[in-house]
């Protein structure tokens, strides 16, 4: 076991300015971290409990959900959830009075019909019961259907939830963890579940991702983790152990195994990382852990630590300040006097680290998203399990920024002598496209896509439908431009009407970026398709606009022999999804595009492609497309991203 103290840097804080906000109190808070400054919001002075983030309405903007205790810790009937309104903080009742107790909220859409759910717990001490909420729809203001989920132990209270297609069946399942059992129940509809229930090792923490890199999302808890089987129903979740000072009995006392649990690449290398915080404790560092062999035990595991948080009860990475690698926001509990609410800011592959103090303040599993669609990372938590108040503290590092061309996200415009590659007219697609005449093609020109209106915005939009594509016949009716290149940087954007729409950007005609709602794996949303997965939590939804921002190096020859594979960054949405990424091969055969049918994909040949569009017999709608050639001599294609912050 490697133990690394990398750095412990001086904390700075200082106020900037205080003024009245929705008749709320907000502050600017700011520190060394150029331009990053946080506006402090008090959505209601009176709530506390645990929070969530999502869209409950509809209408584009995350709104927030919270999960407050009934009195005496769940026996008494006057436990309430409700959900609060962007940007005005309305609050509307989920749940008026009920035995509302444990730990877990999420929103989601668990019964996938379009609209945000709550899934969250119920009972008290001795009894854990997980509860969705079915969203009415007509902006979520009317009454909310409840379903019991399951009865998960008697004799603890939920700890965790998280949902996830754990077995790729296409339906959101929910993994849930009590003081001594670890359940996943498996969706078979809104209103059946299979569970699979096992004892586990005491306590708190737990979160989900893919550790061993295998496609599926494992499951995390304090200091070990739970592979995810073939055959995830009926097989058993074998543990691995990352580091037992996480679940060794050290006083004896149930503080030993509670914690907070995160997972994400702290060191842009692909692979996926472990952070870990004592949630009922001081003295404890927040470290990482990363591993090359991450099913062979404690010493298969570095550790670098990142700072110390007393009942660091809230944890969560996230890039905070944008510049492309996470950070780590983490936050005490009340227990202590002296409470802090703060960013670790990433100083340069999670070995330094700088110590942002937003508040001396408590928090309770603070959660973190884009609150104001601005593409950058919000913070909300009530002060504690019980008490007010509920607390937004508001990332206003975009607030500055208002020249679009050049960024990336949703509404970037092109940099001076880029070349626009769909407009919403007809005259520039037959001007700029054609059909790639593979060895499946099946239509014939002029191009059958149509030009349809904006579902959101006006003007038209291309849209992907041939009829020769019918039935998911990639490679008979593609479209690809007629102008051929090397190296270039991308902008486009696309929208997925349907649940499952799928589509693919393909660059040089060759590597295919996917589109797929409802696929969050290697062959899933923002994927470098059967390669590396892309950052599903980034995805808007059907029916919203999302965007791709690519950086592209071709593959490299010498005497005619492949030197250097293809290279990408991707970001989606503003978030950075892939970093130089050197692509394997061209994925699906010879109707996939140029080299596809040579050595299995991997032949690459040295000849420019152009960029191809994807039709799969589904409607998927692009608009805002335009490309800049480049000439990347060096074999890295990251650059200085700036989003642009429309208000979409």
């Amino acid at each position: 076991m490697v133990n690394m103290m990398i750095s412990k840097i001086k904390e700075y804080h200082r106020i900037l300015s205080l003024n009245l906000m929705i008749s709320a109190f907000l502050f600017f808070i700011g520190d060394a971290v150029k331009g990053m400054d946080f506006a402090y919001v008090v959505i209601d002075e009176n709530i506390g409990g645990r929070t969530a983030i999502g869209d409950i309405d509809g209408d584009g903007f995350n709104d927030i959900v919270v999960h407050t205790w009934s009195s005496d810790r769940g026996k008494q009937n006057d436990g309430k959830i409700g959900w609060y309104k962007y940007p005005k903080w309305q609050r509307y009742s989920i749940v008026n009075s009920g035995h509302i107790f444990g730990d877990g909220v999420l929103v989601v859409d668990l019964d996938t019909d379009g609209d945000n759910d709550v899934v969250t717990a119920k009972g008290n001490d001795n009894e854990a019961h997980v509860f969705w909420y079915q969203n009415p729809g007509d902006n979520a203001t009317s009454i909310w259907k409840e379903h019991k989920l399951a009865t998960v132990e008697i004799g603890s209270e939920v700890k965790d939830i998280e949902v996830h297609d754990m077995d790729h069946d296409g339906k959101p399942d929910v993994v849930v963890r009590t003081k001594h059992k670890f359940a996943v129940y498996f969706q078979e509809s809104p209103d059946s579940w299979i569970e699979m229930k096992t004892d586990n090792a005491e306590r708190e923490g737990m979160t989900i991702g893919d550790v061993d890199g295998d496609g599926d999302y494992d499951v995390v808890m304090n200091g070990f983790w739970l592979e995810n089987p073939e055959h995830p129903r009926k097989d058993t979740w074998k543990r691995y152990d990352i580091d037992p000072m996480w679940y060794q009995d050290i006083t004896g006392g149930w503080q030993d195994h509670s914690v907070m649990v995160d997972v994400k690449d702290m060191n842009n290398d692909g692979k996926t990382d472990i952070i870990l915080s004592h949630s009922e404790k001081t003295g404890f560092t927040v470290a990482w852990y990363e591993s090359d062999h991450t099913k062979g035990g404690p010493d298969a595991w570095t550790k670098h630590e990142v700072g110390v948080i007393d009942y660091c009860h809230s944890l969560r990475g996230e890039d905070v300040d944008l510049d492309g690698d996470v950070d780590i926001v983490a936050a005490t509990l009340i227990r202590t006097k002296s409470p802090e609410i703060c960013v670790f800011i990433n100083k340069g592959k999670g070995l330094m680290w700088q110590k942002l103090r937003l508040a001396e303040k408590s928090a309770y599993k603070a959660k973190t998203g884009d609150i104001d669609n601005d593409g950058d990372i919000d913070i909300v938590t009530a002060r504690s399990w019980d008490m007010g108040p509920l607390q937004l503290w508001r990332n206003t590092i975009r607030d500055s920024e208002s020249d679009t061309v050049g960024r990336i996200g949703l509404g970037a415009l092109p940099p001076q002598g880029a070349e626009v590659l769909i407009d919403g007219t007809r005259k520039l697609l037959d001007e700029k496209w054609t059909y790639w005449k593979g060895p499946r093609f099946s239509s014939s020109l002029p191009i059958k896509w149509k030009l349809v209106d904006d579902p959101t915005d006006q003007g038209k939009v291309l849209m992907s439908y041939d009829p020769a594509a019918a039935g998911g016949k990639y490679g008979a009716a593609d479209i690809v431009t007629k102008k051929k290149y090397r190296d270039f940087r991308l902008h486009i954007e696309f929208l997925v009407p349907h649940k499952g729409g799928n589509s693919g950007v393909y660059l040089q005609n060759r590597y295919e970026i996917q589109i797929l709602d409802g696929d969050s794996g290697k062959h899933g949303m923002a994927a470098v398709i059967n390669e590396a997965t892309g950052p599903y939590h980034a995805y808007r939804g059907t029916g919203k606009w999302n965007a791709y921002d690519i950086q592209f190096r071709a593959a490299r020859f010498r005497d005619g022999k492949l030197t250097e594979k293809a290279m990408v960054t991707i970001y989606f949405n503003g978030v950075k999804a892939h970093t130089n990424h050197k692509i394997q091969k061209v994925w699906g055969g010879e109707n996939s595009g140029i080299d596809g049918g040579n050595q299995g994909g991997t032949g690459i040949t040295d000849v420019p492609g152009g960029l191809k569009l994807q039709c799969e017999g589904h409607e998927v709608l692009y608009r805002n497309a335009w490309i800049e050639e480049l000439d990347l001599k060096e074999p890295n294609t990251e650059w200085d991203a700036k989003i642009h912050t429309r208000n979409r």
